[in-house]
């Protein structure tokens, strides 16, 4: 898969408008953000808007279908079949609004500084107008406004200040823990297929336990041959998106982003976001594969492969 990279002088518009999202990208900003009633703070409100936090979470129920095409389109024979099973299992062990809750107390712990909450609140509006904009602006092929886009990122105005704050934001790491959750699932998907798999499946609660307990963490290490989508590819992606909707932005918004996120405060607040995002997805994803395996071998039972016949 090709990866896009960082907007510079030397790009065109058509370029911009090429630079179509990947799977990993379509699962973190399928579902338009809603207002965060979970998330009162009128800080870590506004925070968790910006970073889309409740769509990311919110899309992994309904991930499952995009996993399988990945992994059709990859030949696998019986993927559609291994996502029958998985997505029941999916959106039990994935409680998006139990997550956010979560997340959001993880940021309610951090101390509040000097950032004024309603310019925060009007930016993460404006932010969610710009995201918006560059949907629309991919959707129609609009070449004036990728020209703008490109205009404002290479410019010596805005642009270093643009790039800088798209590094300073939790949204390449939260979009990498979506492309890993993604692989999560695949593996799930593969081992369908495996040999050993009724095995494994049909194990005692704790030797499977024991099994899978790495499973995650191991995923997390892999840099190569990573499916369906690499982890950075995913994290550059990200910064690619965030670039272009950050360029979309009145100064005014962008400042007030800026300030706030190279601010002490706002730099505690994105570590606490993707540390207590790191941790809630990869609960889910173990309790997930540990109901996944004995609705696997449930499914062997009455499906045997044909050695086992």
């Amino acid at each position: 898969m090709k990866s896009i990279g960082f907007p510079s002088s030397s790009v065109q518009a058509g370029t911009i408008l090429r630079r179509l999202p990947n799977v990993a990208l379509v699962l973190a900003v399928a579902v338009s953000a809603p207002a965060l009633a979970c998330a009162s703070d009128v800080i870590d409100g506004p925070v968790l808007q910006i970073e889309q936090v409740a769509p990311r979470l919110s899309a992994m129920p309904s991930a499952v279908d995009n996993v399988v095409k990945a992994a059709t389109d990859r030949g696998s024979a019986e993927a559609s079949k291994a996502g029958a099973i998985l997505a029941p299992v999916v959106r039990a062990s994935f409680d998006p609004k139990g997550m956010v809750a979560e997340i959001s107390a993880s940021l309610a712990e951090v101390a509040d500084g000097k950032a004024d909450p309603a310019a925060l609140a009007k930016a993460a509006a404006a932010f969610e107008d710009g995201r918006k904009k560059i949907a629309k602006m991919y959707e129609s092929q609009d070449q004036v406004t990728a020209k703008q886009v490109e205009d404002r990122v290479a410019g010596t105005e805005d642009g270093p200040r643009i790039r800088q704050l798209a590094d300073l934001m939790a949204s390449p790491e939260l979009a990498a823990e979506t492309a890993l959750t993604a692989q999560v699932l695949y593996v799930s998907l593969e081992a369908f297929s495996d040999t050993n798999s009724a095995e494994l499946a049909s194990a005692p609660p704790e030797k499977l336990k024991s099994e899978l307990s790495g499973v995650v963490a191991s995923l997390r290490d892999r840099t190569e041959n990573e499916k369906p989508v690499p982890k950075d590819i995913a994290r550059m992606e990200e910064k690619a998106r965030l670039t272009f909707i950050l360029a979309a932005l009145p100064k005014e918004n962008l400042s007030v982003l800026f300030d706030f996120y190279q601010s002490t405060e706002g730099k505690a607040k994105r570590q606490a976001l993707v540390e207590s995002y790191r941790q809630v997805s990869d609960r889910a994803s173990t309790k997930m594969l540990a109901e996944y395996f004995p609705a696997l071998a449930d499914y062997l039972k009455t499906h045997p492969r044909p050695q086992q016949q």
